[in-house]
């Protein structure tokens, strides 16, 4: 059997992090198909195939974050979803803007919080954030994220007011 984490951790220890490497090397379905307005991500899995769905006519950071928060959901929450498809919405702080069940808005927040950390690694950002340069976009390159969703991580995790 593989040890996922060990798997993430790998693929994790080099930026950007290879997110659709993970989901082959987990063997996880990845697609990218057209959604509705406002919906950004789905995950199906029955034991043991998983297939993670993003917009496809999101922007590629948008993509990357999705793609990670359904991976979230796979490491994380994936006793909750057997046999279960889980849609997720445009991303919320509170995980509130996503249909109830069969996950609830706190494993929402911790999907967003496990993708954060994935893509932005803390000790990455904390050694390389030069506030004397305010290198925030060289940072959102870096990870390969936008520069509001670098922003808001380096503010999470209190290194920029």
């Amino acid at each position: 059997m593989i040890d996922e984490m060990s798997v993430v951790n790998d693929f994790a220890s080099r930026l950007p992090v290879d997110v659709i490497g993970i989901f082959d090397a987990l063997s996880i379905d990845y697609v990218e198909e057209p959604m509705a307005p406002g919906q950004s991500g789905r995950i199906h899995y029955e034991d043991p195939f998983c297939t993670v769905t993003v917009n496809a006519t999101e922007g590629p950071q948008r993509k990357r974050f999705t793609a990670a928060h359904e991976l979230g959901h796979y490491l994380l929450h994936r006793d909750l979803l057997d046999g279960k498809k889980h849609l997720d919405r445009l991303f919320s702080d509170s995980g509130r803007d996503n249909p109830y069940g069969p996950l609830a808005p706190s494993h929402e927040v911790q999907a967003n919080k496990f993708a954060a950390d994935l893509l932005m690694p803390a000790g990455i950002l904390r050694a390389r954030y030069d506030p004397a340069r305010d290198n925030v976009t060289e940072l959102a390159d870096l990870c390969d994220v936008s520069h509001a969703a670098m922003e808001i991580r380096l503010k999470a995790l209190g290194i920029r007011p």
